[in-house]
């Protein structure tokens, strides 16, 4: 099962295993560009409070914050169907999954997915991480404030800590992060389910309705 979800170098080359990154990534971006098109409510300086003489300061609660809290009008582009072209920020050939950016904040977020077999999610991570490390240096010494994350769903829908974290940073929690979550499980099950099948096809193509 390894080799035909995972490892199999016709696959590789068909397309097959692209096909099944690019469902997962689907989903991904709807969750994402949901999160982006919410209205925010901006985070505010601390208020000067007055107090009388002799009395102290009623103590202010931390307000939990994502990263999209940080700017306003955010734009997003995805590597699906088309070329990503990166921002105008820094010039580069490279090519993350999902890059989101505020240009009057200079705030970028680059999402970065892979589908591997589950026992090779932390090498998945750990190699984009080596992968996209020098453009986010590019994108910091330009001054922008700057955010990687590799994130990963195992072939058989093992969804990584990576991706919970990611979820977290960018805003969504509780409840809406288990249905993310969720989503991207599905996805990604129905896809391999559908690599699965056609294993012993050597022509392909993909489920329309997947």
């Amino acid at each position: 099962m390894e080799h035909t979800l995972s490892a199999c170098t016709t696959s590789l080359a068909q397309g097959r295993y692209r096909w099944r990154h690019d469902c997962v990534l689907r989903e991904l971006t709807d969750i994402l560009e949901r999160e982006r098109t919410k209205k925010r409510k901006q985070l505010n300086p601390k208020e000067i409070r007055f107090v009388k003489e002799g009395q102290s300061a009623p103590q202010q609660k931390s307000t939990a914050s994502s990263v999209l809290d940080e700017g306003k009008k955010w734009e997003m582009t995805v590597d699906l169907k088309k070329k990503l072209v990166f921002p105008d920020v820094v010039q580069t050939t490279l090519r993350p999954d999902i890059v989101i950016w505020s240009d009057i904040d200079k705030r970028l977020v680059m999402v970065e997915l892979t589908v591997p077999w589950e026992t090779r999610c932390e090498e998945a991570y750990e190699r984009k991480m080596s992968k996209y490390t020098e453009l986010l240096e590019q994108c910091r010494e330009k001054g922008w404030r700057t955010w990687l994350f590799p994130v990963e769903v195992g072939a058989r829908g093992f969804p990584a800590q990576s991706m919970w974290k990611m979820l977290s940073a960018m805003g969504v929690s509780g409840h809406e992060r288990k249905r993310a979550v969720g989503r991207l499980v599905h996805a990604t099950e129905r896809a391999s389910s559908w690599l699965w099948y056609k294993r012993e096809e050597k022509s392909w193509k993909p489920a329309t309705d997947t």
